[in-house]
């Protein structure tokens, strides 16, 4: 039994999932790399890709706050959540893809190239989204596996919010239809709007006990 526990704590798997997000984060970065020696002009010239990559950037850094704020409410891992939490990381790990192709469109392709390109990011959005409401409702399902009662009315809150990210992703092939870059910058304004509010979301429950057992 100790065995197993290790085997599926809560520790591996925050770790391994901290791991996949950090490499993810540091791939971005390549978009931002020159071919070659450029002028203050040609930097600012390339003003779209800096925006792409703080789209993904930001998506990347809420998915690992949102995931830090879950694993701190659960008290132990089953395969049903380790199955789950691997298709959130797919999702995670297929960011850099739009990201890429949204720096090319939007400094050299035409308008049906940059739309190709939103509904691209779009698609990965919900391919995030999808297996975190699952992963939501069922530790909601499953109160045994958290802290305290409390956490499965967040569970359930935070179901409602990820369901919230398809709808943005939704809305934002729309407004690519007619602006591309526009529908970038409303990923921008919801990652901004939701870190704001997080600076104002009390402290998850149990987590300064977990901290004091860490410590010991």
């Amino acid at each position: 039994m100790i065995r197993r526990m290790k085997r599926n704590g809560i520790g591996r798997l925050e770790a391994f999932s901290d791991a996949v997000l950090a490499i993810v984060m540091t791939l971005l970065v390549l978009d931002l790399l020159p071919s070659g020696a450029q002028s203050p002009a040609q930097l600012l010239d390339d003003w779209p890709t800096y925006l792409a990559y703080l789209a993904a950037f930001f998506t990347i850094g809420i998915i690992w706050l949102n995931h830090n704020e879950e694993l701190a409410r659960v008290v132990r891992t089953t395969p049903v959540l380790l199955v789950l939490n691997l298709g959130l990381l797919l999702g995670a790990s297929l960011v850099p893809w739009p990201t890429a192709l949204l720096s090319d469109a939007l400094t050299e392709g035409d308008h049906d190239a940059q739309f190709a390109a939103m509904v691209v990011f779009a698609v990965v959005a919900a391919v995030i989204s999808v297996p975190w409401v699952a992963l939501d409702l069922y530790l909601a399902r499953h109160p045994e596996l958290l802290h305290e009662a409390p956490d499965v009315a967040w569970m359930r809150r935070h179901a409602l919010y990820s369901a919230g990210t398809l709808v943005v992703a939704l809305i934002s092939v729309v407004v690519a239809l007619f602006s591309p870059l526009a529908a970038l910058v409303l990923y921008l304004v919801v990652a901004a709007a939701f870190l704001l509010a997080r600076l104002f979301e009390r402290e998850a429950p149990g987590v300064a006990e977990d901290d004091l057992e860490d410590g010991a």
